[in-house]
């Protein structure tokens, strides 16, 4: 979950993100075997570069889309010729909340898949394949910040305006207490919500553009905050953040709901992506006690971030 400078990371910018063991995303790998389930793939190995992911549904499709990608990357790769195999994939991740769930199922199965070929992929080439399994084979519009989150793990700061991407690992014991809330009813596609700002941006839009440079500087702010443990201006940032967002994305009612009651119970609150999941942050322990509360009396699901 983004918890700063999101969504600048599709636009160059920078961002700082972690982790979260509260959910998770599993894919098994094996020689196919029986008829299988709807949660699953087989496919003949040579014919994995030429799978369409488009004739499939749900997670599959997913799957489906890495293998894709690690075929084109590694084209001599084994198995041999002609061995079967199926991915069976399973998440407890909130579907279209912005909890990053398409990516975790992708990241997984390229893990899997990397394993069973003797590969390791080091994290940055890692984040790339899952970015392209999004954008190139499943024509999302996707930044790198999940995948780069998921592939390095814990409390990350990223930079994205030059190429190779910088990723400076951070001791997640410098995030300060905070929670994490969500709407259970599925939202927009993450891709949906960035389209016309992606057009405004390209047609080189003076706000949106202003907006990322904005972001930049608050994140910049933020590290030093995480660092010298400033949570007071940590929850500063973290609510500015949500209000530059707002100046240029649209935002739904039920949404702005969750970032109006973690404000009114005393947290700094934003989005952990692209909308339907809010992250809240205060700055002593016990005040999440009042926070939790708040959610739960409108009917919101919660988690603390340990």
């Amino acid at each position: 979950m983004g918890l700063l400078g999101n969504p600048s990371d599709l636009y160059g910018g920078a961002v700082i993100a972690f982790t979260f063991d509260g959910f998770r995303a599993r894919v098994r790998l094996a020689r196919a075997a029986g008829a299988g389930d709807a949660q699953s793939l087989a496919v003949d190995w040579p014919a994995a570069a030429a799978l369409d992911p488009f004739t499939l549904e749900g997670l599959p499709r997913l799957a489906a889309a890495a293998l894709r990608r690690l075929a084109a990357r590694f084209p001599g790769a084994r198995p041999e010729a002609g061995e079967r195999i199926r991915l069976h994939a399973a998440t407890d991740i909130p579907r279209q909340v912005g909890l990053a769930g398409s990516s975790a199922v992708i990241v997984a199965s390229l893990r899997a898949l990397a394993a069973w070929q003797g590969r390791e992929l080091a994290p940055l080439e890692l984040a790339e394949l899952a970015l392209a399994a999004e954008t190139e084979e499943l024509g999302i519009v996707a930044g790198p910040q999940d995948r780069v989150a998921q592939a390095f793990e814990g409390l990350v700061h990223m930079e994205f305006h030059e190429t190779p991407w910088r990723v400076t690992e951070l001791d997640p014991a410098l995030l300060p207490p905070a929670l994490v809330a969500w709407d259970p009813s599925p939202g927009r596609d993450s891709g949906a919500v960035h389209n016309d700002v992606r057009a405004r941006w390209e047609a080189g839009d003076a706000e949106v553009r202003g907006v990322m440079a904005e972001l930049g500087v608050l994140v910049a702010e933020g590290l030093e905050c995480l660092r010298s443990g400033d949570h007071r201006r940590l929850r500063e940032l973290v609510d500015a953040n949500f209000d530059l967002r707002a100046r240029i994305f649209p935002i739904d009612a039920r949404h702005r709901r969750l970032v109006e009651l973690g404000r009114a119970a005393g947290a700094g609150t934003k989005f952990c992506g692209s909308g339907g999941a809010v992250l809240c942050v205060v700055e002593e322990p016990d005040e999440l006690a009042r926070v939790e509360a708040a959610f739960s009396e409108a009917g919101f699901p919660a988690l603390r971030v340990p």
